[in-house]
């Protein structure tokens, strides 16, 4: 029997059921949120286009030539309707979606471990966890995914693309990337594995300056941060570098827990409608921090690390330093629907304590610091061996690295004569035999030099310590 057409009564008739309340990338969900808060009083569909759905309907079931997918052309329907709200954020959500969403918001799942958003109507990296298989073979941030499994996706919903990229460790997902400076569509082969979310890196820098990397708000960082956190003042920590660097966001909830023990007695952040009514004010009950502090963030700083750098900095509890942040400041929350998809929605915008706007603004740093181009590539994932006219993610992986240190000069993913030639200058550099091809030990000491010369190049973070001087 033929699967009857829901369209109509599905898009007009949905019933909420309740708010979620978990996020990923750069999104913000707010706790209690009501069900009829925000809602649009001035706009209402036409009374017709009940009517003139149905009757688009039953022109494709008597007219149309081919052969047609019911299921697709509803799941279609669905997403461009919310699509045509022209918001980034804002997408339906199919049960799978949400599956996937919840995952990837939780600390372990199988995936490639990128960072992405929307920009310009296409799914782009914003950072790629360390030692993810997505670093690995090479993704960079700012990368645009135009093609999952050699489909194109381009317009397509930030979930629903996500979803195609989530899955079964140890399997393969092809993703066609458009990168800046390169012509063209570039493939990349990508093992999934089990991506584990830890959050949270910490390490003292002398001897009472700590240092902690929080590279998102994922469900329980915050009780990570503090472990991190208790650690550093084990060790007599007395001042410290907190790096939001990268840093695309994450819960509400998680931003709110940590800011109780950085952010002093006050707000932390207010929500506003689109009608400019105050619906969340959330604060901090802290007396008293017992270490000063250096914040660190850039133009991938987004959402909850705007939140707390913006809070920390209008209290001034803490030197911001570094790039203005993203300026994603829009709270979005999902509204489950009655057959288990949902919407997720663009519902308010969030403020820092003194009443700035984040959301198209960010956050500016108090000392501002340019960071050197190519302090964000990844490592050469060793592969077997690379030499001449050999092409594909690992050679720009290779001549990223190159370029960075000075051996090359342009990125195009094909091992030609200059590769060869900068190589050669590398292993002469470096005691090796001058062969021009990568082999094992020649990866491994361009990783090690690469790490290195990152390191003492990373002119916000080498700022930040001066700063304690």
């Amino acid at each position: 029997m033929q699967k009857q057409w829901k369209i109509a009564f599905l898009v007009l008739a949905l019933v909420v059921t309740h708010i979620a309340t978990f996020s990923i990338g750069y999104s913000i969900t707010q706790q209690g949120y009501s069900e009829t808060d925000g809602v649009n009083g001035d706009i209402s569909f036409d009374s017709d286009f009940n009517e003139k759905t149905m009757e688009i309907i039953e022109v494709i079931e008597n007219n149309f030539f081919g052969e047609y997918d019911v299921d697709e052309i509803e799941e279609a329907v669905y997403r461009e309707l919310v699509a045509a709200l022209d918001d980034p954020y804002s997408e339906y959500m199919s049960v799978d979606d949400i599956d996937n969403f919840g995952r990837s918001y939780g600390q372990s799942y199988g995936g490639i471990g990128v960072e992405v958003t929307m920009h310009e109507d296409r799914v782009t990296v914003v950072v790629p966890m360390a030692g993810s298989p997505g670093e690995e073979a090479g993704l960079l941030p700012g990368d645009q995914i135009v093609e999952v499994d050699s489909k194109n996706v381009e317009g397509k919903g930030l979930s629903e693309v996500v979803d195609k990229i989530l899955g079964e460790p140890d399997t393969e997902v092809q993703l066609g990337i458009v990168r800046e400076g390169v012509e063209g569509i570039v493939d990349f082969e990508i093992t999934r594995g089990i991506i584990d979310q830890t959050a949270v890196e910490s390490k003292m820098l002398g001897d009472r300056l700590g240092y902690i990397e929080l590279t998102r708000f994922s469900e329980g960082s915050h009780n990570e941060f503090l472990e991190h956190l208790d650690d550093l003042k084990k060790e007599n920590m007395e001042q410290l570098i907190l790096d939001l660097r990268g840093n695309p966001g994450g819960g509400l909830n998680e931003v709110l827990e940590i800011g109780q023990y950085l952010v002093p007695e006050g707000k932390i952040v207010y929500i506003e409608d689109k009608h400019g009514n105050r619906i969340g004010t959330y604060t901090s009950d802290l007396k008293e921090r017992d270490f000063d502090m250096v914040v660190l963030i850039d133009e991938n700083s987004a959402s909850a690390s705007e939140i707390l750098a913006g809070a920390l900095k209008d209290h001034n509890a803490a030197t911001i330093i570094g790039a203005n942040t993203y300026g994603k400041g829009s709270v979005q929350n999902i509204i489950d629907l009655d057959d288990g998809s949902a919407v997720k929605l663009t519902v308010s915008n969030f403020f820092t304590p003194s009443g700035n706007i984040i959301d198209g603004v960010g956050v500016a740093p108090d000392i501002e610091v340019e960071q050197v181009e190519g302090g964000n590539y990844p490592p050469l994932r060793y592969t077997g061996s690379l030499s001449l006219e050999e092409t594909g993610a690992q050679v720009m992986v290779l001549q990223n690295i190159l370029e960075f240190l000075g051996y090359q000069s342009g990125v195009y993913g094909t091992f030609d004569s200059d590769t060869e030639e900068g190589v050669k200058q590398f292993q002469n550099d470096n005691e090796l035999e001058a062969t021009g091809v990568v082999n094992l030990e020649v990866a491994e000491k361009l990783n090690e030099v690469l790490e290195k010369e990152q390191r003492d190049n990373d002119k916000q973070l080498n700022e930040a310590i001066d700063y304690f001087k």
